[in-house]
């Protein structure tokens, strides 16, 4: 009863809410208090427990609306912020994401250092050039771009406008770079640039709607080689590729001193591939390439390029090549081979024409290698002075008849012959009979003394080591025979040379010398070179009676209507050498042909040999190379005269009157 008697109580009014007030709580609110609430209305789960009030309840969901909508962008930005944290951490080249598209490596270039004669003359250079880039994706008005790029660069304007329409990269992937122009010059930049710059009256509004315009454009550096002799010694400076490394000749050999070492940056880049700033992250300076100074004179390189020239012109042999040194220092001041070739404008054969045959090419030298038959003679046959031998054109040697060369000719024989005399007239059967006197091991050891058979450091230079035969005591006569007067064997122009070379040197041998110094980018020297002996071959006397005996093959024998220096005695050696075919034996109609001598005979300051693969016309190493020879020489002796003054040879007035043959061909 009494818990319906509370019920009634307490809804007396049966349309009065649940919460409504009562009629005293207004009473007690203007008093000061609040209306008590009693346990069983909390307890029930009426609303506003606590004294909660519709006013109350409203405020609240306003201030947690408000702050939901403050939170919401920070959250954003927390997001942005990891997956941008994540992509800049990780690697690069990371395979299936996308951090290439964030970050960016930029090479700094090096510059490639140069090629010096040894006066200072630039023999190869690097000119200041550029590649012009753009942002694709950013370039708005691309007709226009293509045009004004066109008009300062030169080109199609369409070639241009294909370019900046490859706005994406082959997988679909975004394309904010591409190269517009390659290898431009420092005068179409600036042309470029000028397009770029404000005018000076040029308002606000306009310079900014110019700048938004020509922003997706940019500037990298692209060094470019050069060579400002032409077809100057091209065989030996070489060249580099495409992407600035050398591919042959000195730039090939010296390609890591030359080239230095190359810089990189690595940065963050925005959605259009412009760096951030402030987000690089790796930086290394470039390393300038070292300075290379050769040995090479440029007057008589230029000269000895003439003469190769002029051989070729005149005999069209597949190729010609000369080397000139100095005897008593090892360095070579020249080192050409004809064809040549503009290093600047390479043609499309130019792995045939860049052959350095000079150093690579092994060959039997023939009638050349006499000198060293003589040396082995002079050095170990006790009577060759009283020795003499019979030449009758044709002999019989082992189970083959063999011919000297003046067999061919209206002398048919030489009849008896020295050895002075057997050089001086390039007489087989002569050198042969003292060979035999000598031996078959001596002629080889000798052979080897002079340095055929082994390969010739040369600045690193490829170059070919030759070939000799290894067991003599097996030889038979005919590969004696052979042997004694250059055939058998095999040896290129510069170790020829070298022969020669200790010859005129009194009997020692001296290293090459083609690089002279290195030098860092303030020219200051980092490495030098100086002439070093590297062994003595024969006697002191020994040279000077070979260097006699050659000095008649110019003044009486088979060179004299050809190697004639004006106001100085010469001395050298005649080569026809019938070219090898393999098993066929020798070719009839195919020979090598070649000269080797010095100037002057006596005291020698140069050394000079010239030698021609396959002449037309004529195959006589006198009449094919003694002419190049001569000019090599005259035009060396008036160089080292002008250089040197009093301190060079004089010319001999008496020596200066032309031979009579020589003139009527001149």
């Amino acid at each position: 009863m009494n818990a319906g008697t509370r019920k009634a109580g307490t809804h007396s009014n049966p349309k009065q809410p649940l919460n409504a007030a009562r009629p005293g709580d207004a009473a007690k609110r203007r008093n000061g208090r609040r209306p008590a609430t009693g346990a069983a209305g909390a307890s029930a789960g009426v609303p506003g427990g606590q004294g909660s009030s519709p006013i109350r309840s409203g405020t609240q969901r306003r201030i947690e609306r408000t702050v939901y909508v403050l939170l919401l962008p920070l959250f954003f930005l927390g997001y942005k912020f990891v997956t941008l944290q994540g992509l800049r951490d990780r690697a690069p080249n990371a395979g299936g994401s996308s951090a290439q598209t964030f970050m960016r490596r930029q090479e700094l270039p090096t510059r490639r250092a140069e090629i010096l004669a040894a006066d200072g003359t630039a023999m190869a250079v690097t000119l200041d050039e550029y590649t012009v880039c753009a942002n694709p994706r950013a370039v708005r008005d691309k007709d226009k771009m293509a045009r004004l790029v066109a008009e300062a660069l030169g080109g199609a304007p369409q070639e241009y406008l294909n370019l900046l329409q490859r706005t994406e990269k082959a997988d679909g992937s975004p394309n904010f770079y591409v190269r517009l122009a390659r290898h431009v010059d420092e005068a179409r930049v600036q042309k470029l640039r000028d397009r770029m710059k404000p005018l000076p009256d040029e308002k606000r509004a306009v310079r900014a709607l110019r700048r938004k315009f020509w922003e997706p454009i940019s500037f990298e550096a692209a060094p470019r080689r050069s060579y400002p002799l032409g077809d100057f010694a091209s065989q030996l400076i070489g060249f580099t590729t495409s992407a600035g490394a050398g591919a042959d000749g000195l730039e090939w050999a010296w390609n890591s001193d030359l080239s230095g070492a190359p810089g990189e940056v690595v940065s963050q880049v925005d959605a259009r591939g412009r760096p951030v700033p402030g987000f690089v992250q790796e930086r290394r300076d470039a390393r300038a390439g070292r300075t290379v100074r050769t040995t090479i004179d440029p007057e008589i390189q230029a000269d000895t390029d003439a003469a190769m020239r002029e051989l070729v012109r005149r005999f069209k042999p597949n190729f010609a090549s000369a080397v000139v040194l100095r005897p008593r220092t090892g360095e070579i001041v020249a080192l050409s081979n004809a064809p040549s070739f503009d290093l600047n404008k390479r043609p499309r054969d130019v792995v045939q024409l860049a052959t350095n045959h000079a150093v690579s090419f092994a060959y039997e030298p023939g009638s050349t290698f006499k000198i060293i038959t003589a040396a082995a003679a002079v050095e170990n046959v006790p009577d060759w002075k009283s020795r003499s031998f019979f030449c009758n054109g044709v002999q019989r040697v082992g189970r083959h008849d063999m011919h000297c060369w003046v067999h061919s000719t209206s002398q048919q024989r030489h009849g008896d012959e020295d050895l002075s005399e057997s050089i001086r007239d390039s007489c087989n059967f002569g050198v042969y009979g003292f060979a035999r006197l000598a031996g078959a091991p001596t002629m080889l050891d000798y052979a080897r003394r002079f340095g055929l058979g082994e390969r010739i450091e040369i600045a690193g230079l490829r170059s070919a080591p030759g070939l000799l035969s290894g067991k003599p005591e097996g030889w038979s006569a005919e590969q004696l025979a052979n042997f004694s007067f250059g055939q058998g064997m095999l040896m290129t122009p510069l170790q020829l040379a070298r022969v020669a070379g200790a010859i005129a040197n009194d009997g020692v041998m001296m290293k090459p010398l083609l690089v002279r110094e290195l030098r860092d980018e303030e020219g200051r020297v980092l490495q030098a070179w100086k002439p070093q002996a590297e062994r003595r071959v024969v006697k002191p006397e020994t040279a000077n009676i070979v260097r006699a005996m050659m000095e008649r093959v110019t003044r009486e024998g088979t060179a004299r209507e050809y190697a004639f220096v004006p106001g100085y005695r010469t001395a050298g050696k005649t080569g026809s050498a019938q070219k090898a075919e393999g098993r066929k034996g020798y070719a009839r109609d195919k020979f090598i042909s070649s000269f080797v001598g010095f100037v002057p005979s006596r005291q020698p300051e140069f050394v000079i040999l010239v030698v021609a693969d396959e002449p037309k016309g004529s195959h006589w190493g006198s009449e094919v190379c003694g002419p190049a020879f001569a000019a090599i020489a005259k035009n060396a002796m008036l160089h080292l005269r002008l250089r040197e003054g009093t301190a060079a040879p004089a010319p001999a007035p008496e020596l200066m009157k032309l031979p009579a043959k020589v003139a009527s061909r001149q």
